[in-house]
């Protein structure tokens, strides 16, 4: 089978409202980005981020900085968590030829590789949220919903989608209090060859940034770091 060409972009830190930013401004250029982009990330101050349609005053205000995404999902608390971003142009095929649901299986799939090269067995979760959970204020590692990873029956990492013409923005996290031997460090050595196994690719170093920063500065200005944004619900 011949391998897609992938492209890997080991990100630093950086604020809450600029990580975003670049996840909105790289699914805007994804078409004239070189391949699919796997992005791998941390974040600066403690953070909280929340989902696209979730409700501003049922996030914790307990001194974090907070930013809602452009991607749905719930509450996530980026104090212990690994994060990465996938951005697809809509000409792939799990743009193209998968369910939504489905692109979830097969990039979720990628991060239980790479965890399994760290000796963590996990399972794709099988069920939906239930629909007695509050969605507008649900925390994402409380409520699993299919197709998260779960480890003796505990959620260790999640994600959330949006999809436009422009392409696909998948942002993803990776629960790690709880284990030593899952550190910044270990992830970004281990998540590339889970998505090398999967899907199979092979990645090639690169750095778009220069090419979304103006783009990105404006994305802070107007929304990520702006209340109307971030309390628009």
């Amino acid at each position: 089978m011949t391998k897609e060409k992938w492209f890997l972009w080991q990100d630093e830190q950086h604020s809450a409202s600029v990580n975003m930013a670049i996840d909105e401004a790289l699914m805007e250029r994804s078409v004239d980005l070189p391949g699919p982009l796997l992005r791998l990330y941390e974040w600066q101050d403690k953070s909280i981020s929340f989902g696209y349609t979730q409700k501003f005053e049922k996030v914790p205000q307990d001194g974090c900085t907070l930013v809602r995404r452009p991607t749905g999902g719930g509450i996530v608390y980026h104090k212990h968590h690994f994060t990465y971003t996938v951005i697809l142009p809509p000409s792939h095929w799990i743009v193209k030829d998968t369910k939504p649901v489905e692109s979830y299986a097969w990039l979720n799939r990628c991060v239980q590789e790479a965890l399994k090269q760290l000796s963590l067995a996990s399972s794709l979760a099988e069920e939906d949220i239930p629909k007695s959970v509050d969605r507008a204020g649900m925390v994402c590692f409380v409520t699993p919903t299919r197709y998260d990873l779960l480890s003796e029956d505990k959620k260790i990492a999640g994600s959330a989608q949006r999809r436009t013409k422009l392409g696909m923005l998948h942002q993803g996290s990776i629960e790690c209090e709880d284990y030593e031997f899952l550190t910044p460090d270990s992830l970004r050595a281990v998540l590339p060859k889970g998505f090398e196994q999967v899907i199979p690719c092979e990645f090639v170093a690169y750095k778009p940034y220069d090419m979304i920063k103006s783009r990105v500065n404006e994305l802070v200005k107007e929304k990520y770091n702006n209340e109307s944004w971030n309390q628009k619900r």
